[in-house]
């Protein structure tokens, strides 16, 4: 362990501060751990997932459709199509909600101005009438189009005296104002007028210039009053007009969408199926979820995703081996070794597989060996198991091939050398003069002499000449007792 013992100066309390390199390199590969297990729990969940979704083309439910992952794909696109046609349609309706709602206020406010504009010119009829309209003319008042205004006197004969009318107030009733109709009041207004003009026509005579220039004054009064409510009418018929047109718009947005969505639930697609909508669904959440470049795993052959889950299983399993080892001894490994072990675990998953689909392991779920049909759940068990005991699954796939293929030795098996030991004494020599003759160190030659281990099958050969002897005299392939 090195330590600097670098005294940064940062008073009494970081006196004992110091730069430890092996604790550094610890936290750097603690870390390191941390994000080959986030790496490879991301991936797997993808390659999880994608497979998931391929097994599910294979539900009963939509069978019929007989749906492959190039038709899924095919509606999987028309309904993100129509996706975006109905976020499109929705957002632009919310804008258009909001300037709808917004033109409401606009013509409320202008109904508002249009009714207090209308009472207060009602308001300078009723009390003004009297002031423009004088005998023989009757002053009426301007109650609602609802009520039943005070009805023009006849007209006298010509020539004739005409009595003043009779002036006894009307029912309480009728002189009560009605809320107006504000949007008719300009024709309530022209009726009021026209019954004036009425009763003027029906006693005109030469001698009642007068009253007509005051009846047009009168008129001429009102209307200039209504400048206000001409103003406001002006804005309330521009909102509703717009309105319109934005209710025309929201009408065609639901129209644009309601329209591509039946023209692809159509009966003669399979989308019109609500168990194959819910699938492509599916399909369209996970693509949504990790985007274009992850969404093209689901698209791989079911082979390849067993056999990518495999490979990251193994690893999974290798990381959990080396986290236990690291937290136990730190120092037992270093960081190369920690990746030469990752990568033992990956290659340890990835041949299991194929020893699984060989049926060597008598433990697929499919009698014909076909790696496709492999449950991926098997196969994350052999790859996680087979990463996580690397080391003993090597020594067995060993054991495994030598069987199979009945390896041999190149040359004779290594024997003990029981007779050694007597045929050297018989001779005066000693190991060491063996180990001269036969290219060996002293300690090997003595191992030999003593029975400590066996010879080599190809310095067999070599003792037996050196020592003149048969070597079914000196060598033995049972073990010593």
């Amino acid at each position: 362990m090195l330590d600097t013992g670098v005294d940064l100066g940062w008073g009494p309390s970081m006196a004992g501060f110091v730069f430890n390199g092996g604790t550094i390199g610890r936290v750097l590969i603690g870390l390191f751990l941390i994000l080959a297990f986030t790496a490879t729990g991301a991936v797997l969940l993808f390659v999880i997932t994608a497979e998931q979704l391929q097994s599910s083309i294979a539900a009963p439910d939509i069978a019929q459709f007989k749906p492959t992952i190039g038709s899924i794909r095919q509606y999987v696109a028309e309904i993100e199509r129509y996706y975006a046609i109905a976020n499109s349609a929705e957002d632009k309706q919310t804008a258009t909600q909001r300037k709808l709602f917004d033109e409401s206020v606009t013509a409320q406010g202008a109904l508002a101005q249009m009714t207090t504009a209308s009472d207060g010119v009602r308001a300078f009829i009723n009390q003004n009438n009297s002031r423009y309209v004088h005998w023989p003319l009757q002053s009426q008042p301007f109650l609602a189009q609802s009520r039943q205004a005070a009805a023009p006197q006849p007209a006298p004969a010509s020539g004739s005296e005409t009595a003043p009318p009779s002036t006894q107030p009307a029912p309480p009733e009728q002189m009560s104002k009605a809320p107006p109709n504000v949007l008719s009041f300009p024709d309530e207004l022209a009726t009021y007028f026209s019954k004036y003009d009425l009763a003027y026509a029906a006693i005109a005579t030469t001698s009642n210039g007068e009253l007509k220039s005051q009846l047009e004054e009168f008129k001429a009064q009102t209307f200039k009053r209504m400048q206000p409510y001409i103003d406001a009418r002006a804005s309330y018929d521009a909102a509703q007009s717009r309105i319109q047109s934005f209710n025309a718009q929201i009408a065609a947005l639901d129209s644009q969408e309601n329209g591509y969505y039946a023209e692809i639930t159509d009966p003669k697609y399979p989308l019109h199926d609500d168990a194959y909508w819910n699938l492509c669904e599916d399909f369209y959440s996970f693509k949504s979820l990790v985007g274009d470049w992850a969404y093209n795993i689901v698209l791989f052959p079911k082979m390849m995703l067993v056999l990518i889950l495999a490979i990251f299983m193994g690893i999974l399993g290798s990381l959990i081996a080396i986290s236990q080892d690291y937290l136990k001894d730190p120092a037992k490994r270093g960081f190369w070794d920690i990746l030469f072990r990752i990568g033992l675990g990956a290659g340890v998953a990835f041949a299991l597989f194929f020893f699984a689909a060989a049926g060597m392991l008598a433990l697929s779920q499919n009698s014909s060996g076909s790696q496709a049909d492999m449950s991926p759940y098997l196969i994350s068990f052999l790859g996680i198991t087979g990463g996580y005991l690397s080391d003993r699954v090597t020594a067995w796939m060993r054991e495994v091939g030598e069987n199979t293929f009945k390896i041999a030795a190149g040359g004779p098996p290594d024997r003990w050398a029981v007779g050694l030991a007597a045929a050297l004494t018989a001779e005066n020599l000693d190991a060491t003069v063996l180990a001269s003759a036969t290219g060996v160190t002293a300690a090997d030659a003595g191992d030999w002499v003593s029975l400590a281990k066996p010879v080599p099958g190809d310095k067999q050969a070599l003792v037996s000449a050196f020592l003149r002897l048969h070597p079914s005299k000196l060598f033995t392939d049972i073990a010593p007792g």
